[in-house]
């Protein structure tokens, strides 16, 4: 099926560049982008843009703790797809993990149990340091 760039793409990924350090569910989304865009697309919309941007990695997709909710955020630039993800189950925050540290992780795994890990859906999940701060 073939995809196409229109306005509304444009500014949902517009949106999500803006604020690319924070995960959204579809329904925060949708409020967010009709707050700051008068054109903004509907959440039907927004619901079949996502599908299209995860489908094609612009976009990770992630459950809500323990919920059955997701979250959406923009995965990054092509060299996203080279490197693992850390993901902070506190505030949401997706941390890119340096390239020798996911070789090396992965050189690892492979040598280990001959198992080969797909890079670019593989997120590690834990706190990071701001959260571990706030929780003493």
């Amino acid at each position: 099926m073939a995809t196409y760039n229109t306005h509304q793409k444009d500014i949902l990924l517009s949106f999500l560049r803006e604020n690319k350090d924070t995960p959204m569910g579809i329904d925060e989304l949708s409020v967010r982008l009709s707050e700051t865009c008068p054109d903004a697309p509907g959440k039907s919309t927004i619901y079949r843009l996502i599908g299209q941007l995860v489908e094609k990695g612009t976009v990770k997709r992630f459950v809500k703790g323990n919920s059955r909710q997701f979250l959406y955020q923009l995965a990054g630039s092509e060299e996203c797809h080279s490197h693992l993800h850390l993901k902070c189950t506190e505030c949401g925050k997706l941390l890119h993990m340096g390239h020798t540290l996911s070789e090396k992780m992965l050189s690892d795994i492979l040598g280990e149990s001959d198992f080969s890990v797909k890079v670019d859906s593989t997120t590690l999940f834990g706190c990071c340091k701001d959260c571990r701060i706030k929780e003493g």
